[in-house]
């Protein structure tokens, strides 16, 4: 058996992208993966006034309402990240003719699925890690610097992960392969920010 490389341990093998399939129960299973994830993280920082202190039913309308938002965050984070990108490769030149679009669009929503299995764990290190050290009264220049690695890491990551996989499921010409990367990255930003704009500002203020 040939030996693993470091991309291959940290981007996920070129053989796990090409081996994804375009069914549908999988792909709703990540979608609550990924919508639970970002509800989490999105979250946190807010769940003792939305979850403390609350009578019974105000914490079962509360919780109702945190489940169906995490589902909706997954399928709007997927879709906005995946349907645009998906438009636009439309115009690039493949070496292969894509006969099944819409299979292609699953792929595609799968590739970045897969890219929270590994940023996610990696994700919930970065932020115990900074909530440990808060605790245990470590200075708060500390946390800064967790959280800045965590802001400049993850999305690097998740894009190289994310780019990986495309270039496999597409099989782009060669001169483009650099160029996926760039717009996943920018893509990936750009979206990041208006999920956690959207959050603060407006779902917030539905919990009772």
């Amino acid at each position: 058996m040939e030996k693993p490389s470091l991309l291959d341990i940290f981007l996920f093998p070129k053989s796990y992208f090409a081996k994804l399939t375009d069914k549908l129960p999988t792909l709703f299973l990540g979608i609550i993966f990924v919508g639970l994830s970002n509800a989490v993280f999105l979250f946190l920082d807010y769940m003792p006034i939305m979850f403390c202190n609350k009578t019974l039913s105000v914490l079962i309308f509360n919780s109702t309402l945190a489940l169906c938002i995490a589902v909706l965050l997954g399928l709007v984070d997927i879709i906005f990240f995946s349907l645009p990108l998906f438009d636009l490769f439309k115009f690039f030149r493949v070496k292969e003719t894509i006969k099944n679009m819409n299979g292609q669009l699953i792929k595609l929503m799968k590739v970045y699925i897969s890219a929270h299995f590994i940023i996610v764990p990696v994700q919930a290190f970065f932020e115990a890690t900074v909530r440990l050290a808060k605790w245990g009264g470590m200075t708060s220049s500390f946390a800064f610097y967790i959280n800045l690695i965590e802001f400049i890491i993850l999305p690097i990551w998740l894009a190289a992960i994310v780019a990986r996989g495309i270039n496999t499921i597409y099989d782009f010409d060669d001169r483009l392969k650099n160029m996926i990367y760039v717009i996943v990255y920018c893509w990936h930003l750009i979206l990041s920010y208006a999920l956690s704009f959207t959050i603060g500002n407006w779902i917030l203020l539905l919990f009772r």
